[in-house]
């Protein structure tokens, strides 16, 4: 009984360190390109060296940190090429998923949408920081009326890359109140039932995304700046 419940027990403080450690990433708490000691991570998680070493090799199969030879862990740069590939992917995905929802979703669905975003609108002006979801609801909605489980499935692989550009875009004023004037065109369109104003109007959106994260990372530290010089998508 003793020897499966150790192995239990390992698995799951891997996966908690593993989270944790993740976490701390996705809410730039660790910053692109810095350091990650072992020993740190210790001190911070409260666990021993196995737990952190293998949520570390974890991370580093997804992406999130590197382990450089005779250096150590650092976590993984956010590359100007990663960023437009990614969103290469997610206007299409999202244009099409927008389309589709359009004739599928119910008045009762868009009408219940309208409201909650009008409720937004006197809080972003008053507290545009305090104010958590300007209209990502409404994508859920349509990727859930959409129904289509390839682009679900593809969507969710880069689940978590997606959250941490959110976290990079919307710190930038002004964009929570841009993103949720975005978000009226696409339901507007959806509305009228207007398929290809839909999709144009998503696309549009999920564009002024991508560069307010550009713009997001240039006015970050000198950490950030270094990816700003790589080569765009298509050029070694």
């Amino acid at each position: 009984m003793r020897s499966d419940a150790t192995p239990r027990l390992r698995q799951s403080l891997s996966f908690i360190a593993y989270e944790k450690i993740k976490a701390m990433i996705l809410n730039m708490e660790l910053e692109p390109g810095s350091s990650l000691t072992e020993m740190w991570l210790i001190e911070k998680l409260n666990m021993s060296r196995t737990p952190i070493r293998e949520a570390l090799y974890r991370l580093q199969q997804e992406s999130f940190v590197t382990l450089t030879p005779h250096k150590g862990w650092f976590v993984s740069e956010i590359s100007l090429r990663d960023i437009q590939e990614l969103f290469e992917i997610r206007e299409a995905l999202e244009g099409i998923s927008a389309r589709h929802a359009t004739r599928r979703l119910s008045d009762e669905q868009l009408q219940e949408m309208a409201r909650f975003l009008a409720s937004l609108e006197q809080a972003l002006q008053e507290d545009e920081a305090a104010v958590v979801d300007p209209g990502d609801s409404l994508h859920d909605l349509i990727f859930s009326a959409a129904d289509n489980q390839f682009i679900n499935n593809i969507m969710t692989i880069y689940l978590d890359r997606l959250r941490l550009f959110h976290v990079l875009a919307s710190g930038l004023p002004g964009r929570k109140r841009q993103s949720w004037r975005e978000h009226q065109e696409i339901l507007q369109a959806m509305i009228a039932r207007n398929e290809e104003a839909a999709e144009n109007a998503m696309r549009r959106h999920i564009r002024s995304s991508m560069q307010s994260i550009l713009e997001s990372i240039m006015n970050k530290s000198n950490s950030y700046q270094r990816d700003i010089t790589l080569s765009p998508p298509g050029k070694a």
